[in-house]
């Protein structure tokens, strides 16, 4: 998956790594996931951290945590996106049809000749 980030006015040079390893590992939840965009913004007394992960031929998955450092945003922020994406892949799953032949059986397993 290829990451964004993106800082304002907060400095996350230092865990760039780490960052980038846990939104890899978030492609397990949902192999379909092409990019992700992370957004760290610095406020008074907490970092915030927003991200959209683009899903190849379904809806982006959007996400937003905050914490004292950007360590724990990020540890909040993968812990929302993980639920998020397991949620959507597990209903596309659900959604898909049986097979036909699961449904109505196969005419020529039946014992009969055809012609």
């Amino acid at each position: 998956m290829r990451t964004i980030v993106t800082a304002r006015n907060t400095d996350v040079s230092d865990i760039q790594e780490i960052i980038e390893a846990r939104f890899t590992n978030l492609t397990r939840f949902e192999p379909r996931a092409s990019k992700a965009e992370i957004v760290f913004t610095g406020e008074k007394t907490q970092v915030r951290a927003a991200a959209v992960i683009s899903v190849d031929r379904a809806r982006p998955v959007h996400g937003e945590a905050a914490g004292p450092d950007p360590r724990t945003a990020l540890d909040r922020l993968t812990d929302k996106l993980g639920n998020q994406l397991r949620r959507n892949h597990e209903r596309h799953n659900e959604r898909s049809a049986p097979p036909m032949d699961e449904l109505f059986g196969n005419p020529f397993e039946a014992g009969g000749e055809a012609g």
